[in-house]
């Protein structure tokens, strides 16, 4: 008798423990600090590759706008692809002036984000 009321003891906190760790699962996607998440929503990866410093780099677009580099970036950073926002410099080699903001990802990603930003501008 004794040995059965152990069993059916650690059988319910067995029971209790997995369920908690379900709901805690289900909580990231109810509400954070008091904002709904939208459903459709990627889960954040906390489990990201740290990047190789020598990794290429690669420009996939350009603008005149920082608003509209900013709102690319945004984009690309919806679909996990890293990119950086850069000023394009004060010359070119033949004197002419530049403008505008460049668009850079890894090279890597480089086919995946001209998808986005060529569905992001259509």
């Amino acid at each position: 008798m004794e040995v059965l009321t152990r069993f059916l003891i650690y059988l319910m906190v067995f029971g209790t423990v997995l369920y908690l760790l379900s709901m805690w699962g289900k909580r990231g996607n109810e509400e954070i600090g008091g904002i709904k998440k939208p459903t459709g929503s990627k889960p954040h990866s906390w489990f990201r590759t740290k990047m190789d410093p020598r990794e290429l780099w690669m420009q996939v677009y350009e603008t005149a706008s920082v608003d509209e580099a900013r709102s690319l970036q945004a984009r690309l950073q919806e679909e996990e692809i890293e990119c950086v926002l850069y000023e394009q410099g004060r010359k070119d080699i033949h004197g002419n002036s530049m403008k505008g903001i460049g668009v850079a990802v890894p090279k890597t990603a480089a086919p995946h984000s001209q998808s986005v930003i060529s569905r992001s501008l259509s």
